[in-house]
């Protein structure tokens, strides 16, 4: 078995739960957090490409949350809303 199928079975093994957002009224959503899905969501925040619309809704729900907590204590999320707010402008 190579490395890659390793890991790949590693984390769909350590991973099972969903990412929680934390949204601007106090209210909670549940994402899929499982395998590689926040991963696949970082690298379409990335190139600012998504096709999938159920993909492209969940981003835009990391975009409007205001935290997050993660499977594992992970931080992709909070790199995929660093992402998709783009640089701080000056004076903001």
């Amino acid at each position: 078995m190579n490395l890659n199928r390793r890991l790949e079975l590693l984390e769909r093994g350590l991973i099972k739960g969903p990412a929680i957002l934390t949204m601007p009224d106090g209210s909670t959503v549940r994402i899929p957090g499982h395998g590689d899905y926040l991963l696949r969501l970082y690298e379409s925040a990335v190139s600012s490409t998504c096709e999938n619309p159920r993909d492209t809704a969940h981003l835009e729900l990391i975009r409007r949350a205001r935290g997050s907590e993660e499977p594992g204590g992970g931080h992709i999320v909070e790199l995929i809303r660093c992402l998709l707010h783009g640089p701080v402008q000056e004076g903001a």
